[in-house]
């Protein structure tokens, strides 16, 4: 890994293309990687944004809070190799301050494919300074891809489920059931890499995942999938912190998808985040 730290007005965007060695190029509030033909980049100035990934030009996926827009305020953040964390008002009714983690690293990645393989992991946090009000915010990630599989892990088993589509919602149960964590693989054209998101039953509130009847024309047979996945419950206090996670995973082709299991297993098995 080579860290390059540099200022805002030494920013070059030829540095961030082209390269095949990954690297992370930063200033105090804009964030990229390259990983092989993949670029990741995060502005924490523009929430709206979020993670973006690109090959060979072109836009595949992006993972984003859904943020109230007009309402949500830049008011901190910094950049350290491969974190990027902006902190955020909202500044509607619900009086909510939430921080959001942007994370690059290599121990969720499949061992078989370490090099190839990119893992990005959101951390959320949110809180109120009202007596109470409603916390729920969402996580949107597009994804342009030919094909959809789902599956959940449950009891140290992967099912995979006939109804790609058929995405079952979410429902936080007691303290002492067992973790679930839902699986998404995209197939996407023209990577060797698929991409596979992970979220935890006892961190995500529901999930849906739709997409359009129509194909993109810049990649035939491909089609935008929209997965939303939403945090915490409606109702949160003052004082109380809540926190939630979503992993987005590239990895090989779907002929290998063992290592769907083993992230899976290993997700479940994480310690429960602060709730």
């Amino acid at each position: 890994m080579q860290t390059k730290n540099i200022t805002t007005q030494n920013v070059n965007p030829e540095l961030h293309t082209n390269t095949t060695d990954e690297k992370v190029l930063s200033n105090c509030f804009e964030w990229f990687q390259n990983n092989g033909s993949v670029t990741t980049r995060v502005d924490l100035q523009e929430p709206s944004n979020g993670m973006s990934f690109k090959a060979n030009d072109t836009l595949f996926s992006k993972l984003r809070i859904l943020f109230p827009e007009p309402f949500v305020t830049f008011k901190d953040g910094w950049t350290r190799e491969h974190d990027a964390t902006g902190i955020y008002t909202i500044n509607d009714a619900r009086q909510l301050q939430t921080s959001v983690l942007w994370r690059l690293h290599s121990p969720w990645c499949p061992a078989k494919d370490s090099e190839e393989s990119i893992t990005a992991e959101v951390i959320l946090s949110n809180q109120t300074l009202r007596e109470q009000s409603d916390g729920a915010l969402a996580m949107e990630c597009t994804v342009l891809a030919t094909a959809v599989r789902t599956a959940t892990w449950s009891i140290d088993t992967l099912e995979w489920e006939t109804k790609p589509m058929a995405l079952r919602n979410y429902r936080r149960g007691c303290a002492h059931e067992d973790v679930t964590v839902q699986c998404v693989l995209f197939d996407l054209p023209g990577l060797k890499q698929n991409m596979a998101l992970f979220a935890r039953s006892d961190e995500i509130h529901h999930t849906t995942l739709t997409s359009p009847t129509t194909e993109e024309t810049n990649a035939p047979k491909a089609r935008e999938y929209v997965l939303k996945s939403y945090f915490f419950p409606t109702i949160i206090e003052k004082g109380v912190l809540h926190r939630g996670r979503f992993l987005a995973v590239l990895g090989p082709p779907p002929a290998e998808k063992d290592w769907c299991s083993q992230t899976a297993s290993a997700f479940s098995r994480q310690p429960p985040l602060l709730q």
